[in-house]
């Protein structure tokens, strides 16, 4: 049956990606449309979406359909999920749509089998039942992984399921940054009304403090002008602080500035030391003299503790450009301590891994072989 294209009528569907249409257009404008797209009697779309739009992509105005008779919404949402059945290339999106079908279908089911029991209870552990259902065919594995993917959903950042979309994070691992964002939101919201609060019992006692030494008309401008007295000795406070915090910042990097040079110097030299030994070497090798092993061994010995101090030296030179760029002031300092806890755990985690690099490194500084 061969009808308008825009009598189709497109609702909420399962595949979301539809990379590719140009391709299959192309078979369809050289082959032709092998299978018809199918749509209700009131042309709802039943399957053949890609179909539809390649037909679309190519212009045509028409477009050759198959009617099926749908019973009602649960027949039409069983041969949506039918037709997604065997495609399992879904991406994240796509899964949880089709899990949201799925769960939509078991409900329905649900309430058409309390009716034909004469509304009686479901037994004990049916809705989590119902849900590991649902989780298997979607392809989450389990009911847990399902809840999970679903709080993704509504809550992570367009970044987020974009990453798992293209398969770049875990659905774990997406599931703890989402919840970390949410606590660390809800906790900046509570500080602000913390602060809202605090602010507001300070105008109170403000107030209060002026009552009886301002008429009553000049109350709130007296306030309002300690408030703005108390922010300029706020803004003062914190501008000295920063200038020390700069002076500070100078100080140390003039100081690290010198020992990093001074550690480059060393290398330089240690550089052209280990060059020296091998130039040595070449030139015992062109001499032979008697005791040519016994002096070639000793010049070995020398370059390979030249390598062992520019290696060493160099890595000290790494570790102070670390600490010349990490290094805190008090100011910053005072910052960590009043971070979330989601970024003091970040901090933490890296300051772990830090400590755990420090003890492999330690042994051998202190003259001790690492065993492996």
């Amino acid at each position: 049956m061969l009808i308008d294209i825009s009598k189709i009528k497109v609702t909420d569907r399962i595949r979301q990606d539809f990379s590719g249409i140009e391709e299959l257009a192309q078979d369809i404008a050289e082959n032709g449309l092998i299978n018809p797209i199918v749509v209700t009697s009131d042309y709802q779309l039943i399957a053949g979406e890609r179909r539809l739009r390649a037909n679309q992509h190519l212009g045509r105005q028409q477009v050759e359909v198959s009617i099926m008779e749908v019973r009602d919404y649960a027949h039409h949402l069983q041969l949506e999920i039918s037709e997604n059945e065997h495609r399992r290339d879904f991406t994240f999106s796509e899964r949880i749509a089709y899990g949201k079908k799925i769960e939509e279908l078991e409900r329905i089911k649900a309430k058409e089998r309390m009716s034909a029991a004469e509304k009686e209870k479901l037994p004990e552990g049916d809705k989590g039942q119902v849900r590991d259902i649902v989780a298997e065919q979607a392809g989450f594995g389990s009911g847990r992984n399902y809840d999970k993917a679903k709080y993704i959903a509504e809550n992570a950042t367009p970044e987020i399921i974009e990453q798992l979309d293209a398969g770049l994070i875990s659905t774990h691992k997406a599931f703890v940054k989402t919840k970390e964002r949410l606590e660390s939101a809800e906790r900046e919201a509570m500080e602000a009304n913390e602060r809202a609060d605090a602010a507001e019992r300070e105008k109170e006692m403000l107030r209060q403090q002026f009552k009886d030494s301002v008429p009553a008309d000049q109350v709130e401008e007296a306030v309002a002008a300690a408030i703005e007295r108390q922010q300029e000795e706020n803004d003062v406070f914190i501008a000295q602080k920063d200038k020390e915090t700069q002076k500070a910042l100078k100080e140390r990097d003039a100081k690290w500035k010198k020992e990093i040079e001074a550690e480059s110097q060393k290398v330089r030299d240690l550089n052209a030391g280990y060059k020296r030994i091998q130039e040595e070497l070449e030139e015992l090798k062109l001499r032979q003299p008697e005791d040519f092993d016994e002096q070639q061994a000793k010049l070995k010995l020398k370059s390979l503790q030249y390598k062992a101090d520019y290696n060493t030296t160099q890595f000290n030179i790494y570790v102070k450009k670390f600490l010349e760029t990490a290094a805190l002031t008090s100011l910053m300092i005072g910052s960590i301590s009043s971070a979330s806890n989601s970024e003091k755990k970040r901090l933490n985690e890296s300051l772990d891994m830090l400590q755990s690099f420090i003890d492999q490194v330690r042994p051998v500084a202190n003259g001790r072989k690492v065993v492996q």
